[in-house]
């Protein structure tokens, strides 16, 4: 029989697969219920612009032929709306596939990577199979990132610095004054790589655009999405800013017409539509509150968050309560592959989903 194991690349065969949120249709099948609302997987639950539908539509008619490779016409968006370097733009499939061309071309088995602790499981996962040395940070008592503790770990064979800025699944965030602080500190020899996927979600009195710091510092790396605040998660694009020799080598990783047609037209019109976007913000920050009130309300722990999701202690095995919230028709994201069984996350939904996950919390725990 064919040796799977022993001829398996990197450190692929030490990895866990990526577990994603249940879908709405899963939970149907297995426990035939309808009207199911999913607060899991950290999507928008407005959706996109309904300009973006409608250049989509118009567009679908020339699905028959291959997207631009390289995205023209979206790159020169991203210059006109935010001065941003076209040579310094590349695009991938979400934000997620630019992270696995960074370590694929960066990390192998003579470097190590320096990771906070609670990050984005897919950073460890990509470590991993490179074969590098993962040295994870531990957080503050808060949950925010010890920035000082990430510097002391950085050494001659620290090769990337991974920071999500807000994190997942914490959803806490650095102010963007303390990430520049530390970043100036870094050597020119490490990658910082700021996954930025949750950036529009920010406290705007403590963030400020990151991508005019590329002028000064070569091996800053920033990652976006479309998928969150955009509400394109279904269509797959985002965005990767960087020195314009760091884009040229993942460029050489990236697959041809990685990132597909519709997908490019649907980015294109959702950067156009500010008025959704603030709509979308607006809407989330303003839910954010009602939970921040109600685990007040009820003494649940909740982490300060500045994304749009919040994760909540319950102080006890949680599993039960997600199950009673899944069989009640709300999907929510456990937490204990992260090292946190008392702890849920939960996608902040529309106004109406939010108050039936309060209303069945409130059931489950017996309030």
């Amino acid at each position: 029989m064919f040796d799977f194991e022993s001829v398996c690349n990197g450190g692929i065969c030490r990895i866990e697969p990526y577990v994603a949120g249940k879908p709405i249709e899963e939970v149907q099948r297995e426990l035939n219920i309808s009207n199911i609302i999913k607060l899991a997987s950290n999507e928008n639950p407005y959706g996109m612009s309904k300009k973006a539908i409608k250049a989509c539509t118009q567009k679908l008619n020339e699905v028959h032929l291959y997207p631009d490779s390289h995205g023209y016409y979206l790159k020169q968006k991203l210059h006109d709306k935010f001065s941003y370097n076209k040579e310094s733009i590349t695009f991938g499939d979400g934000s997620n596939e630019l992270i696995n061309l960074i370590f694929q071309a960066f990390a192998n088995d003579k470097v190590n990577v320096v990771i906070p602790e609670l990050s984005f499981v897919v950073y460890t996962i990509e470590s991993t199979v490179c074969n590098s040395h993962t040295k994870i940070i531990k957080l503050n008592d808060d949950y925010t990132i010890n920035l000082d503790a990430m510097y002391d770990a950085i050494d001659d064979k620290t090769r990337i610095v991974v920071i999500a800025n807000p994190a997942n699944p914490t959803g806490c965030a650095v102010a963007t004054k303390e990430l520049y602080n530390f970043i100036k500190k870094v050597p020119e020899h490490t990658l910082i790589v700021l996954d930025e996927a949750y950036n529009e979600f920010q406290d705007k009195d403590t963030y400020e655009d990151t991508a005019k710091w590329l002028l000064e510092f070569s091996n800053l790396v920033i990652c976006r999405t479309f998928s969150k605040a955009y509400g394109l998660a279904g269509l797959r694009i985002g965005y990767m800013l960087a020195h314009p020799k760091i884009t040229a080598i993942i460029d050489k990783l990236r697959a041809p017409f990685n990132v597909n047609l519709i997908a490019q037209v649907a980015a294109i019109e959702a950067l156009d539509d500010d008025e959704h976007l603030n709509f979308v913000v607006e809407s989330n920050n303003k839910e954010r509150v009602l939970y921040e009130n109600y685990c007040k309300e009820r003494n649940l722990f909740m982490i300060k968050s500045q994304a749009n999701f919040v994760t909540i202690d319950f102080k006890e095995d949680a599993a039960p309560i997600y199950q009673k919230l899944l069989e009640n028709g709300i999907i929510v994201r456990p937490l204990k592959g992260y090292g946190l069984p008392t702890m849920l996350r939960v996608s902040i939904g529309t106004h109406d989903e939010n108050a039936k996950f309060f209303k069945t919390l409130d059931m489950i725990l017996g309030k």
